[in-house]
């Protein structure tokens, strides 16, 4: 079991991410087809899964690496995992040995990063996990130049897209597609997709599909959907994947604006400093409605998401529905 990792500057902070591990000295880089290495995962045993960004981060104990094959997998009961993964955006990969304080042991992990240096998925080696077949799946992708990455500036990620994007989204279009009555699935699919524009999306989707609540928000329906034991589907991600799971909330713990929930095996961790804008966003299913809250930070980066847990040709919980009807709307921002 591992634990969550402070969602805060690094030392060393003229080092991107990725070349804080390159300096480990038990660290092997690994060549950039990623995709092959992770059809391998299952042979491995039970895995940790994280995904984060510079706000959110959302890790899973005890899972299986045929996730990577299947993209989905049931956990305990009432519990399940989804990944949606964007290689391309996948740019470095390392294998790190290091000491685990906590066991006393050693921790096996493969971490990977985007083209900025930033951290995006790490895959952790379970207590009885193959560790020789670990060590042959990194022996077998290492990359033959073993040199830490170049200096990389991660200055101009979130102005990539530019501001005059906004002109570029027909307002029309928008609203007619969001309109249009999706099945579930094919909801899902596109909520778990990374959406760079999202945020402006939800501006100009109008009143009745999206506006904007309270930035204390997502600590308000998780405190309720804990009470009334309601499952929920959490989902954190970055430009190379994004991490869903679903299930029961059992634990939060709020300090020093971080929000953590506590799971036995599932811990999710937010920076509620970094939230400046939440929204509700309803959208049309052939199951009725959908109603998600959506968190961006001042970038207009897609920070984290939670939505309510429903079966395909059932409606959403109604206790899920009440809490977000509850939340107060802010027009005029």
């Amino acid at each position: 079991m591992t634990h969550l990792r402070p969602l805060d500057d690094q030392q060393l902070p003229n080092l991107t991410d990725v070349q804080r591990i390159a300096l480990q000295p038990r660290a092997t880089r690994l060549h950039g087809e990623f995709a092959p290495l992770m059809q391998r995962l299952a042979t491995l045993g039970n895995l940790t899964e994280v995904t984060s960004n510079s706000s959110a981060l959302l890790e899973k104990d005890n899972v299986s690496g045929a996730l990577y094959v299947n993209n989905e997998i049931e956990l305990a009961p009432a519990e399940a995992m989804h990944l949606r993964i964007f290689y391309p955006q996948w740019e470095h990969g390392y294998a790190l040995e290091e000491h685990d304080a906590c066991s006393g042991g050693k921790r096996h992990s493969l971490q990977f990063f985007d083209r900025y240096g930033s951290m995006m998925h790490k895959i952790v080696l379970g207590e009885n996990g193959d560790v020789t077949s670990f060590r042959q799946l990194v022996s077998d992708h290492a990359a033959a130049e073993q040199l830490a990455p170049h200096l990389i500036h991660p200055l101009n990620r979130d102005t990539e897209s530019g501001e005059d994007s906004l002109s570029q989204i027909d307002v029309d279009a928008l609203r007619a597609e969001w309109a249009h009555t999706h099945n579930h699935e094919d909801f899902i699919q596109r909520q778990e997709a990374f959406d760079r524009q999202r945020l402006r999306k939800l501006r100009l989707a109008g009143k009745a599909f999206a506006y904007q609540v309270a930035n204390d928000s997502a600590r308000v329906i998780l405190q309720r959907m804990t009470e009334f034991g309601t499952s929920i589907m959490a989902q954190v991600g970055n430009a190379g994947i994004v991490q869903a799971y679903y299930g029961k909330i059992k634990n939060i713990r709020v300090k020093d604006s971080r929000l953590k929930i506590m799971n036995g095996g599932f811990r999710m961790q937010l920076r509620e400093d970094h939230i400046d804008s939440v929204w509700v966003a309803k959208k049309p299913t052939t199951d009725g409605i959908i109603t998600s809250l959506e968190l961006f930070n001042r970038q207009g980066t897609h920070i984290a998401s939670f939505l309510s847990k429903k079966s395909n040709g059932q409606p959403e919980p109604r206790e899920w529905r009440d809490a977000i009807m509850r939340l107060m709307p802010i027009f005029g921002v």
